[in-house]
């Protein structure tokens, strides 16, 4: 591990309650993984040997139907990925694909879950970030049920921002078949609502995106925004 990859670590929900001398023990167990774009780190449907931490790069959950397969929800550096299978040692719901070269912080899951047990600062962290996915899922659905694809799309964009005015520059975390994916619309739906906000100052191409006034923007959508 890199001394950069600290930081990270400690970004997570997961491990900011965790003291430094018990989070040092904890890592010894771990080991890090440098992945190229298009590898898949775990698959749909087996049982987790690895709680996964992305140190760089980004990763995309996939879930895979009968007739398809579509993007769930990106991760990047500093996010922990599907931890309600390897807290439930159950079956992957999803599969995980590196979107970039990245590298990967591995922990073993059975040293991961013992640790749960062991200490109240790590069991702590983890309903922290296990609310926080269901935040994300619940966020998600009434997306899906209450706003349009441009409504979608502005507040996704909005999320992506550093700043709550003025101009602003925003890159994808996957190209914009990803992208409509994630939002749940089909790519010609996405390109449809990029067309349609090309009215309030949103313009590029492939990942990048600017915004010419993120307030513009926001008030479009009614103050709408992912949380």
């Amino acid at each position: 591990m890199r001394p950069t990859d600290l930081p990270l670590i400690r970004r997570s929900r997961l491990f900011a309650p965790v003291s430094e001398t018990d989070l040092a023990a904890m890592l010894a167990t771990c080991f890090v993984q440098t992945l190229p774009k298009g590898a898949v780190p775990c698959h749909q449907g087996e049982k987790p040997e690895f709680l996964h931490i992305v140190l760089s790069g980004g990763v995309g959950l996939f879930g895979a139907g009968p007739r398809e397969e579509t993007l769930v929800e990106f991760f990047g550096p500093g996010d922990s990925f599907i931890l309600p299978a390897v807290m439930l040692d159950a079956p992957y719901l999803m599969t995980a694909r590196l979107l970039e070269e990245g590298r990967l912080l591995l922990w073993p899951a059975p040293a991961f879950r013992a640790q749960v047990r062991a200490n109240g600062a790590l069991a702590y962290g983890a309903t922290l970030l296990l609310s926080a996915y269901w935040r994300s899922l619940v966020g998600q659905i009434k997306d899906l049920k209450l706003l349009s694809a441009i409504e979608r799309l502005s507040a996704f964009l909005l999320a992506l921002s550093p700043r709550q005015n003025g101009a602003v520059t925003v890159v994808l975390p996957g190209g914009r078949r990803l992208v409509a994916g994630r939002l749940g619309v089909t790519p010609q739906s996405l390109s449809r609502a990029f067309a349609a906000l090309r009215k309030v100052g949103v313009s590029g191409s492939g990942r990048e995106v600017a915004i010419a006034d993120a307030a513009r923007l926001r008030e479009f959508t009614g103050g709408r925004a992912l949380k």
